[in-house]
């Protein structure tokens, strides 16, 4: 009975966090800036800041790892400086779900009024993160952290090259150019 009412919580929870993600794609479809065709796509909202925290301190050392290199990546590109902060309201926490292919999910949450994003979270999937490499969970943390700045996925083929892309056998670990190019202008002041 203990494990019956243990599985209703986690169903609940993930199906929590795909209406709150169903919710926010349909929100970040709306493109501010660029198109698949540029390479790169930045929604209404973004980060607008140049250095941010993140608190990451409910993930285990290997999780952290992967954080680790996705906020290295993306202050090597010059685009943004994200620093631990175990008081930050951005959070970064993992979830278990085997029901559904998501790999992690990103939340921004945006003032409407200033376009700002004001707090975001990651939830990254151990069930589906467990059984892979260790190159393409960094890939995936980085391209996360893509999310929090506003960039949006990119799914034609064209863009398989691309940090951004949105289905998991993206060739890339790291943000390329045009990655770089919708960061700048995500963060722009």
């Amino acid at each position: 009975m203990r494990k019956f009412k243990k599985r209703i919580v986690n169903v609940c929870i993930i199906a929590c966090l795909l209406a709150m993600v169903s919710t926010t794609t349909v929100f970040a479809t709306m493109v501010a800036y660029g198109s698949e065709r540029a390479g790169y796509m930045v929604a209404t909202t973004q980060l607008r800041k140049k250095t941010n925290t993140f608190d990451d301190s409910a993930l285990n050392k290997k999780y952290k790892s992967y954080m680790t290199y996705g906020a290295k990546v993306w202050k090597e590109s010059g685009v943004v400086t994200l620093k631990r902060d175990n008081t930050s309201i951005n959070t970064i926490k993992m979830c278990t779900s085997k029901d559904t292919s998501a790999v992690a999910t990103t939340t921004r949450y945006g003032d409407k009024r200033t376009g700002r994003v004001v707090m975001f979270e990651i939830y990254l999937n151990k069930d589906i993160m467990n059984g892979r490499a260790i190159s393409r969970n960094r890939a995936t943390a980085a391209h996360e952290i893509g999310h929090t700045l506003g960039l949006l996925d990119l799914y034609e083929k064209r863009n398989k090259g691309k940090l951004m892309y949105g289905i998991t056998d993206r060739e890339t670990t790291k943000p390329t150019t045009a990655d770089i190019k919708g960061g700048k202008y995500a963060t722009r002041k």
